[in-house]
């Protein structure tokens, strides 16, 4: 994984250029926790956040979240202090907290700095759009804006699901539905969608948050894709057609709660990939998705978690 990642939207971008100084909030979490408190910090400061791997306790990482100055009070001190404990209370370690007051330009500068691009498998690579990049033979290059919404393809989980999908892929791409072949749960900033894209695919990309939809609008966009990847804030339910392949990066309860539905939209003889899950949690989850009639035919590990692969007869 690279040093540092960046997550911001452009609306915040602008916004946090207005002011003169902000409150950073610097947060020192086991590195497998760097997800869930990452989007903790997004959900409670309302922003981006910054994480970094370099030049910290061993094992662990650092997420800088911003408040503007009259943001930041005793209740959002509380808040975070508690979190920390909540942490502890768990034996997470290492652990830590820091605030200060910093210029709005050593924040701008720092996370579009720290944002490059990176190799994430054999054959796919990951730029922001300030990053020019000559792809090697054999490599895709996806660009995406670094937004609010979860999916750079620097954490285990997503590097997984890209693993994973050009692992099924090699053989031959996926039965094809009707009119979408490849429908993308959670698509988040749509990375994973635009890789299929970008191998031939036709996606359906769904989300139930907006930012997410705005995101992966925007990275469509980037990659001129608007033609190959539809996004929706769609709830899986409303769907009735069928794909022949299905990615799905969330979390473990949304994979045990949505077992069902994902089960019914694929086609016979077609391919779900699930992802967002510590690899604890595969035997729970591999239980219920055999449940349902499908064939596990992979498990992918990295850093704790884990990615399964299923086949419909």
């Amino acid at each position: 994984m690279r040093p540092i990642i960046a997550l911001l939207s452009r609306g915040d971008y602008t916004v946090f250029m207005a002011t003169e100084t902000w409150i950073e909030v610097r947060v020192i979490v086991p590195a497998r926790m760097q997800e869930e408190a990452s989007l903790f910090l997004t959900d409670f400061s309302g922003r981006g956040v910054i994480i970094e791997e370099e030049n910290v306790p061993a094992g662990g990482v650092v997420i800088r979240a911003y408040f503007r100055p009259e943001e930041y009070g005793d209740w959002q001190r509380q808040e975070l202090q508690d979190y920390i404990k909540r942490l502890s209370s768990y034996e997470l370690y290492p652990l830590g907290l820091e605030v200060r007051q910093v210029a709005e330009e050593d924040w701008a500068e720092a996370w579009k700095a720290h944002f490059k691009p990176l190799k994430v498998t054999d054959r796919l690579v990951i730029r922001p759009p300030w990053e020019e990049y000559a792809p090697q033979l054999g490599e895709t290059v996806i660009t995406i804006y670094p937004g609010m919404a979860f999916g750079t393809g620097r954490h285990a989980s997503t590097l997984l699901c890209l693993k994973a999908l050009e692992q099924v892929w090699e053989p031959g791409p996926p039965r094809a539905g009707s009119p979408w072949q490849v429908l993308d749960v959670g698509t988040g900033t749509g990375i994973l969608a635009l890789a299929a894209a970008l191998w031939g695919a036709e996606v359906l990309a769904i989300d139930l948050d907006p930012e997410a939809v705005a995101a992966a609008l925007e990275n469509v966009r980037l990659n001129n894709l608007i033609d190959r990847v539809l996004v929706e804030e769609t709830p899986l339910a409303s769907l009735r057609q069928r794909f022949g392949l299905i990615m799905a990066n969330i979390t473990a309860p949304d994979l045990l709660q949505l077992a069902d539905a994902l089960t019914a939209r694929l086609l016979n003889d077609g391919v779900l990939i699930i992802s967002g899950f510590l690899t604890g949690d595969a035997p729970r989850l591999a239980a219920r998705y055999q449940a349902l009639g499908l064939h596990q035919t992979g498990f992918l590990t990295q850093d704790d978690w884990g990615a399964l692969i299923f086949r419909r007869p």
